[in-house]
């Protein structure tokens, strides 16, 4: 009998795992925003690892993280608040590897974060910034529905 119930919860339990993501969002998110969401952030540096020994220009460098990295979060932000720490840590990914960081070593960055995000007719070069896009996202979702 002990035997039987012990199979039973292993059986519970893988299929309760089997269901945590759906559709790529987290079935249920708890306290620990940054744990539920961790996922994304190891999308992100597997592509970029992916790329780093890739001999890429700078123009190459910006249409792949314009195209590929930033689109990588836009659906879970399109219907969850990001913890700003996650969106932080996407905006450092995308900055070591747009300055060149390579391991311990870091690059002098040429201009700031924020400069950077700007528009390029405002001498930028329009790169988001997750929090923000994050926000603006979730208020397209309440304009809608309203």
């Amino acid at each position: 009998m002990g035997e039987q119930a012990s199979i039973l919860e292993k059986a519970v339990i893988l299929a309760s795992q089997r269901y945590d993501t759906y559709l790529g969002l987290p079935a249920l998110v708890g306290k620990s925003r940054m744990k539920d969401f961790k996922n994304i952030i190891d999308r992100v540096e597997k592509r970029l690892q992916d790329w780093k020994l890739k001999f890429l220009s700078q123009a190459g460098k910006e249409i792949l993280l314009k195209v590929v990295v930033q689109a990588i979060p836009t659906y879970s932000m399109s219907v969850f608040l990001m913890p700003k720490a996650l969106c932080s840590n996407i905006n450092s990914l995308i900055q070591k590897f747009w300055w060149g960081h390579i391991n311990n070593s870091s690059r002098i960055p040429w201009m700031s974060w924020s400069q950077m995000g700007q528009t390029k007719a405002n001498g930028g070069m329009d790169f988001r910034e997750f929090h923000c896009f994050n926000k603006a996202l979730l208020a397209k979702q309440l304009w809608r529905l309203g």
